[in-house]
């Protein structure tokens, strides 16, 4: 329930005090909120790049690509032919390495 107006002048000037205060408190709260949530932003954002980063490597992506070969071809049939195949990604690696 929103209170009358008073008809006091002195009253109606400690009323309009008031709410100019309770204004500006509610707009330094605001403020403060959102720069704590364009902080929290920030933090997330740079996570992500850092994460693309990572993704966006060749080795990470061989890695990726071997680990998943790796799963994929670890029934009992395949496991000669995964072994020689990871045998030779690890010289390959060893190869590139030396360059």
């Amino acid at each position: 329930m929103i209170p009358r107006i008073p008809l006091d002048p002195a009253l109606r000037a400690e009323r309009k005090e008031n709410l100019l205060l309770a204004s500006a408190l509610l707009r330094g709260q605001v403020q403060r909120d959102v720069d704590d949530l364009g902080g929290r932003a920030d933090g997330v954002a740079r996570r992500v790049l850092v994460v693309r980063g990572w993704l966006s490597d060749p080795l990470v992506q061989a890695a990726v690509g071997g680990g998943a070969a790796f799963f994929a071809g670890s029934g009992r049939a395949g496991r000669r032919r995964l072994w020689g195949v990871l045998r030779w990604g690890w010289l390959a690696w060893r190869v590139w390495r030396r360059r």
